[in-house]
């Protein structure tokens, strides 16, 4: 794509705060962003296996313990 100008905006401190970019470079770019959105939105909690096992934790009384927060005494 030659030729794009891409322009900038900036505050009253000179801090550039905002880009303008021709429609179609933006909807490029937004094409590419949605194929990384959907790949990281994927859950595999095998990714996660383990994460605790080094902690010497017990997990049964965490989450017992993290339900009795939510009781309320009225």
């Amino acid at each position: 794509m030659t030729g794009v100008r891409v322009q900038y905006v900036y505050d009253e401190k000179g801090r550039r705060t905002d880009v303008i970019i021709p429609t179609e470079l933006w909807n490029e770019v937004k094409g590419k962003i949605k194929v990384e959105v959907k790949k990281k939105e994927v859950f595999t909690p095998s990714e996660y296996r383990g994460i605790y096992k080094d902690l010497g934790a017990d997990l049964e009384k965490e989450a017992r313990s993290l339900r009795g927060e939510w009781t309320r005494n009225i």
